[in-house]
């Protein structure tokens, strides 16, 4: 299969230590279990030296200590415990408690509490501990220290010793209790510095890769922008009708492209931040395969690639799943295989291997004939915007972040994609997923249309403040035949409604002077409650904000840029949910 290389993790988080630093950089809990060993092994020398001086009961207490501290380790290894911490520190305390009570303060066992004081920031990542654990830790070791004061002091000791026992004793105390100390605050300014070493560098590659990345963005969106600014120089100074057909098709590409990029950076902005999110609905799985391979026979009509399909009857079923992620997936999968297709055939392969009363499981594959990829293409392909030399073409060909992104949307579907390829022998990207049948199986409701391409007889409110955004709307909602009416602001808007509530519509911004999308809104659902509004914008849209758009009044969001066919859509299919 060759390896599969992940370009997300490379690229923001280099290094997979890294992908929590004030975790894995400090590596608390590996710590832990070393000083809990470490604190057994000096019990253990400590109870051997008590028995040799014949002090047998404080021999024992001190075996018993060392046996309760491996127990520990054991159960947290098992799982059986959460915390290791919290239970070594009060060991200890305990048995310094204990020694208090058998010996008294004549052989300084109290001077072990500090030591101990200086190990707590080695056990316990203040940075990231909550502040009530972190004072419950301390109040543990001050109250045992306070306990052990106050019994030496106060209570006879419950067993004798010759002075020349306490003298030996506290002799070894005093001098393990201060090499303990000497090393945990050795310790510890070596792991702070390690920390701050390793966080310094973690930072300077995350600039690093992003400058990168952002630079390498930056080429891929110019290349169908350069495309675009040159088209339209040429297309200003072209009189011959064919000409100008080609030029229009030529830009409508070139945008289409940057679109399609602009799109898969948003969706990487929001894998990076954690907020991509699986959306579940009901929908037919073989119509969805089928709608995928739609599009991609049409482009590729007169050309030498054949678009083929081989997908099961059975997945012929109602699922319950993210239709929009996987039909990305697929479609980003049909694009890469494409581009890497000069002849020969693109084969989409849907099989069900498994399934019960309550899911399904599918292999899906995308398999080409096209030029495959060597060892070496195979392990850097996934890394974002990565690209090879095409011999057949004499071009450089890349992936942009599809592939990058479809790993993620698989991760969070349960799935995981496979590639098997060799160069001149063609590719095959496959993966395997688990769907649950829909609670209803019934096909989903499609919306009525008011007509098959317009608008006509409806009257739209477009409210917006920059002025080619809202010629460009206004030419794509008139030539659906819709009558359109303009405002700059929300201000203006809601002044034009209060002297015309005839409008069946509302397209308005957001971010606008005067009053913004988000103040109009408030005050237009006051005098029309039910007018239906949709908010148009260009900012990254996901789920929090869209619900908190539609809990603030809005009926739908429309993200710019948007193709006309779209909007026309979203338009009617709320028109004919609300009249």
């Amino acid at each position: 299969m060759g390896k599969i290389t992940d370009r997300y993790h490379q690229l923001i988080r280099p290094d997979n230590k890294h992908l929590n630093p004030l975790f894995d950089i400090k590596e608390v809990p590996k710590r832990t279990y070393q000083i809990g060993i470490a604190i057994m092994l000096t019990g253990i020398m400590l109870s051997c030296y008590d028995a040799g001086i014949k002090m047998y009961v404080s021999s024992f207490l001190v075996a018993c200590f060392c046996f309760a501290i491996l127990m520990f380790m054991y159960l947290k290894y098992n799982g059986d415990i959460k915390d290791l911490t919290i239970s070594i520190i009060s060991l200890v305390c305990a048995l310094l408690v204990f020694s208090a009570c058998l010996e008294g303060l004549q052989s300084d066992q109290y001077l072990y509490f500090f030591p101990l004081l200086i190990a707590v920031p080695l056990l316990v990542d203040l940075k990231k501990t909550h502040y009530r654990k972190s004072v419950v830790f301390l109040t543990i070791i001050i109250a045992s220290f306070i306990i052990c004061i106050c019994i030496g002091r106060y209570v006879k000791p419950l067993e004798d010793f010759t002075a020349a026992q306490v003298g030996k004793l506290a002799l070894m105390n005093r001098i393990i209790a201060i090499c303990s100390t000497i090393v945990f605050a050795t310790l510890y300014t070596l792991f702070e510095k390690k920390y701050i070493d390793e966080l310094v560098e973690q930072s300077n590659k995350v600039i690093n890769t992003k400058t990168q990345f952002l630079a390498t963005m930056g080429h891929e969106l110019r290349t169908p922008l350069n495309g675009i600014i040159g088209i339209v120089s040429l297309l200003k100074n072209e009189t011959d009708a064919a000409k100008k057909e080609e030029y229009i098709q030529i830009i409508q590409s070139c945008s289409d492209e940057m679109l399609h990029q602009i799109n898969d950076i948003l969706d990487f902005n929001k894998i990076e931040a954690g907020m991509l999110d699986i959306s579940p609905v009901s929908f037919n799985l073989h119509d969805l395969l089928n709608d995928v391979c739609n599009p991609f026979i049409a482009s590729l009509a007169g050309k030498d690639i054949e678009i083929k399909t081989e997908i099961d009857p059975q997945t012929d079923v109602l699922i319950y799943a993210d239709n929009i992620r996987l039909r990305q997936i697929l479609d980003n999968l049909f694009e890469v295989a494409i581009r890497f297709t000069s002849q020969g055939f693109v084969k989409l392969k849907a099989k069900c291997h498994k399934k019960n009363d309550k899911s399904v499981a599918v292999s899906f594959s995308i398999e080409d004939t096209g030029a495959g990829f060597s060892e070496t293409d195979r392990e850097k392909m996934f890394e974002s915007f990565w690209q090879v030399y095409d011999e057949d073409s004499q071009q450089l060909k890349g992936t942009g972040l599809g592939l990058s992104i479809c790993i993620r949307l698989l991760k969070l579907m349960g799935g995981k994609l496979v590639l098997e390829s060799e160069r001149g022998k063609g590719s095959k990207f496959s993966f395997d997923l688990v769907f649950n049948y829909a609670e209803q199986q019934q096909p989903v409701v499609e919306t009525a249309m008011l007509s098959d391409n317009e608008l006509a007889g409806v009257k739209i409110l477009l409210v917006e403040d920059n002025k080619i955004n809202m010629l460009i709307a206004k030419k794509v909602l008139t030539g659906f035949k819709a009558t359109v009416e303009t405002a700059y602001n929300g201000q203006e808007a809601l002044d034009m409604l209060l002297l015309d509530n005839s409008y069946n519509m509302i397209l308005m911004d957001l971010e606008m002077p005067v009053m913004n999308g988000y103040t109009a809104i408030y005050e237009i659902k006051k005098i029309l409650p039910h007018l239906p509004v949709i908010a148009i914008t260009a900012s990254l849209v996901d789920d929090q904000m869209l619900a908190d758009l539609l809990a603030s009044g809005f009926d739908d969001c429309v993200i710019k840029p948007f193709k006309p066919q779209d909007l026309l859509q979203r338009v009617q299919h709320l028109l004919a949910k609300v009249y």
